[in-house]
């Protein structure tokens, strides 16, 4: 029978498994600042999953070295080494993570599993946007506690760190209550605040992002 895994994701054995040591048999493999890394991690910590951390720097292509390459031929990061089992995309691995390990549950009952230098009217029309998938999710929350109801999902653990990096950018969802109500309520969760990417805590926040 297949793993979870190989219905979501392409997955590989670690021959170089003994590159990327390990004194636990699941290993994450991420870079800081991630939304895709930070989603895999809130989800780890929410399922209480013991995993050893393995940060690469993005700056020195930390990525793209044979170690990674050899788990993830495309070499982008997050992945996850669980026991024989890779996977390399960040919502197949939120959904591997929920059917390997069910419990505790992300999944609601019932439910089945910028760059400042441009063009500032290029600039303009993408904030735009933004604003107008915001009021979407605006709209998804309505009188929800959380994206998808009233109990916490694998729905926030895969939006909240956009959120967070809108507001690393300076975003304060000035018309968008709900939004900013979520995500104060969010970085109060203590998956999200053992995740907070290192560079995160040790710089300023911009203040380009008007929304």
């Amino acid at each position: 029978m297949a793993s979870p895994a190989s219905l979501y994701a392409s997955t590989a054995q670690c021959t170089a498994g003994e590159q990327i040591s390990s004194m636990l048999d699941r290993v994450l493999i991420w870079g800081s600042g991630s939304a895709p890394c930070w989603r895999v991690m809130i989800a780890l910590e929410e399922k209480g999953l013991q995993y050893e951390s393995k940060q690469i720097e993005f700056s020195s292509k930390g990525h793209k070295t044979p170690e990674v390459l050899e788990l993830n031929p495309r070499g982008q990061v997050p992945v996850l080494k669980d026991g024989d089992t890779v996977v390399s995309e960040s919502l197949a691995t939120l959904q591997y993570l929920e059917e390997a390990y069910p419990e505790p549950s992300l999944v609601p009952k019932g439910a089945s599993p910028q760059n400042k230098n441009e063009p500032q009217e290029e600039l303009d029309n993408k904030v735009k946007e933004l604003k107008k998938e915001l009021g979407y999710w605006e709209s998804y929350l309505g009188s929800n506690k959380y994206i998808a109801g009233m109990q916490y999902s694998l729905a926030d653990v895969a939006i909240g760190p956009n959120l967070m990096f809108a507001t690393r950018l300076g975003g304060k969802f000035k018309e968008f209550p709900g939004l900013a109500r979520y995500v104060t309520m969010l970085k109060e969760r203590p998956s999200f605040q053992k995740s907070w990417p290192p560079h995160w805590k040790e710089s300023q926040d911009q203040d380009w992002l008007d929304i």
